[in-house]
């Protein structure tokens, strides 16, 4: 099995890419041409600091 993600802009240029594999310890991030592994515990981390971030009200709200 694969998961993978992306994000877009309008114009349909990559913005964020997450692919992993079953069975790799790792996942491949990448951020315009940059591109990192990581492994599935700094994957838990940074989800749940986005998961943190996405329930936050804006201050201007």
């Amino acid at each position: 099995m694969r998961a993978w993600t992306n994000v877009t802009t309008g114009a349909g240029e990559e913005i964020v890419c997450v692919q992993v594999e079953d069975g790799d310890p790792f996942a491949v991030l990448a951020l315009g041409r940059h591109t990192v592994a990581l492994t599935r515990d700094e994957c838990r981390r940074i989800a749940d600091a986005l998961r943190a971030a996405s329930h936050r009200r804006p201050p201007w709200v």
